[in-house]
């Protein structure tokens, strides 16, 4: 069985679209030629690749299993093209990181600069999203390295750790809380909350403490990222949560006041995911080796192991 690769990118524009048409405008290309790329893929296949619905088209099993390696073969073919069309500048391919905000606020900066300074030609594609949706996406093959917390990684992915950060809460100046040492949730949970994004490992985090206090949480308004969170507790909206690194700034300005959380949850701890070591591209296991010494540390026994067969 044998598949033309611009009809496997067409059907995953398609898959990612779900409408013929935008994959079309996409790829500008007619729609009715997408059509007859798709239909072509069905009789070779001898299975229908998608549903009709109101929502637009809906992937069959079989589209779903054909997407998974199309993905991985137009990923690779990607890398050799960037790889060899580069290799007079020097530069080694790309790598895709989706990650949470909070690893984004705090941490990669300064991991990429270092990283870079070292491969500067190497070139980074990073983007943000829920730990649910950064796990996802490395195990369906569109992130090569996923940073995330809290839930449970799908199977076929090996976990390293990463870093940690400590949790305080946020609350206007002049509020009760400020000046504490100290505060617990139980003493928050009453209060307005400026909450988390919805799905986000601090939002799963404040849920569940809530739900061990069984006392409803008051989420007068939820946002997406901590320079608004800040601001809404700024302008009086009720009191936020937030990593103690990205805090100290809008606190140093006078804006908020910062009060540490005094529960166990409050030290989150991240990690890395990433497909089966063996079939990723060098510059992917370079970064991950530096982003997290258990991985520097397993890849280097795994040489060694490989060097004595030898």
């Amino acid at each position: 069985m044998r598949f033309d690769l611009l009809s496997l990118k067409l059907f995953a524009s398609v898959c990612e679209e779900q409408s013929i048409a935008r994959a079309a405008e996409r790829e500008h290309i007619a729609p009715s030629a997408v059509s007859k790329r798709i239909s072509d893929l069905e009789m070779q296949l001898k299975s229908p690749l998608f549903r009709r619905t109101p929502k637009g088209l809906k992937l069959t099993p079989s589209a779903d299993a054909l997407l998974h390696h199309a993905r991985i073969l137009l990923r690779d073919l990607a890398q050799m093209e960037s790889e060899l069309a580069d290799h007079t500048k020097g530069v080694c391919g790309q790598v895709r990181i989706h990650a949470s905000v909070s690893t984004i606020v705090q941490h990669l900066p300064h991991d990429l600069r270092e990283f870079l300074a070292e491969h500067a030609a190497i070139r980074i594609d990073l983007e943000q999203g829920t730990s649910q949706e950064v796990v996802q996406a490395v195990a369906a093959n569109v992130a090569d390295i996923g940073i995330f917390g809290g839930c449970r990684p799908l199977a076929g992915l090996r976990v390293y750790p990463y870093r940690s950060d400590r949790l305080v809460i946020l609350t206007p100046v002049g509020h009760r809380f400020a000046g504490l040492a100290r505060v617990k949730f139980a003493d928050v949970v009453a209060e307005d909350l400026v909450g988390p994004q919805k799905g986000s490992f601090l939002d799963s985090l404040v849920q569940r403490a809530a739900a061990e206090l069984n006392h409803p949480l008051n989420l007068r308004v939820r946002v997406n990222g901590f320079e608004t969170v800040c601001s809404m507790v700024a302008a009086g909206l009720g009191v936020g949560i937030a990593p103690e690194r990205c805090a100290r700034d809008y606190v140093a300005a006078g804006r908020v006041a910062m009060v540490p959380l005094d529960e166990e949850w409050a030290t989150r701890h991240w990690k890395l995911c990433v497909r089966e070591e063996s079939a990723l591209p060098p510059p992917v296991r370079l970064l991950m080796e530096h982003l997290s010494p258990e991985a520097r540390a397993t890849a280097r026994g795994m040489r060694l192991v490989a060097g004595g067969r030898r």
